[in-house]
């Protein structure tokens, strides 16, 4: 019995040998670093869109000092992959750079790379800066970190992985990430952050706030007096507001305890937190 076993296990690693030969699996071969710039005139650009594949990203956004406009990315990636962004041009006002292995079953990367960032510098001048319309940044796997971005709409994901937002400035900002947890600072625009599993920290929202998670803590530090909706399924939440809000408060926990001050009751914006575990906390900002 023992050996008939033994057999059917070897039969199951040469299938998955075979697989992986097949389908082109990479176990461990060096990726080859890259460099790429795009220039483009005020006002051309006014969609930004970015899909990596399974690796770390950081988007920084720096004003222009010499009064040109470019998207810098560089780090490590397949020869394919780095032909491909290659070939891309600014076109009818969208920059859309393509980062995603293609016919990929599996990542199973094992090199000394895997952990390798990609590393993008957007460039503006105030007036293109004023032009970018929407920006759009997704991962499978992999945290995400964005700074300084500014844009009328932004949506960032990530399939499995982090997010963090340091500075932002706009209409709506769309945070959403199945696994990994979901943080921002000095954020200028209506909020919606929503993890599967992970916690929600949120410092200096001028802005309403959208905030969900189904396992995790939230905290909330807002520096105007717009409403929020917060929801959890297991995890406590924190909520600071400014002393001039004059709206109400509608906070419902089914398992913990609950602290507020009275509410004003005089202006129709309203605090709603939700969590089926947990304790909720609302005060004023000290």
């Amino acid at each position: 019995m023992a050996k008939r076993w033994i057999s059917v296990a070897a039969g199951l690693i040469l299938v998955g040998i075979g697989g992986a030969a097949l389908y082109g699996f990479n176990f461990g071969k060096p990726l080859n670093e890259y460099h790429h710039k795009w220039e483009f005139r005020s006002g051309d650009l006014k969609e930004l869109s970015i899909a990596f594949d399974s690796q770390a990203s950081t988007i920084e956004f720096q004003p222009s000092a010499d009064g040109k406009n470019s998207v810098l990315i560089e780090g490590k990636a397949k020869q394919e992959i780095i032909d491909r962004i290659g070939n891309v041009r600014v076109s009818g006002g969208a920059l859309k750079i393509d980062m995603k292995e293609r016919f990929r079953w599996f990542n199973f990367n094992f090199g000394p790379f895997v952990n390798d960032k990609q590393h993008v510098v957007v460039t503006l001048t105030e007036e293109a800066a004023a032009a970018l319309d929407t920006l759009r940044f997704s991962t499978d796997a992999g945290s995400m970190t964005v700074n300084g971005a500014e844009a009328r709409a932004a949506d960032f994901s990530t399939d499995a992985g982090s997010i963090r937002v340091d500075g932002f400035e706009g209409e709506t900002l769309k945070l959403h990430t199945d696994a990994g947890r979901i943080a921002g600072t000095d954020i200028r625009a209506d909020l919606n952050a929503k993890t599967d599993a992970g916690s929600i920290d949120i410092q200096h929202l001028t802005g309403t706030a959208k905030l969900s998670t189904d396992s995790g803590s939230v905290k909330l530090l807002k520096d105007d007096t717009t409403g929020a909706d917060i929801k959890t399924d297991a995890g406590s939440v924190r909520v600071q507001i400014p002393e001039s809000y004059e709206g109400t408060f509608d906070l419902k926990t089914d398992a913990g305890s609950v602290t507020a001050p009275d509410a004003k009751g005089t202006s129709p914006e309203v605090i709603k937190v939700r969590t089926d575990a947990g304790s909720i906390r609302v005060s004023y900002t000290e």
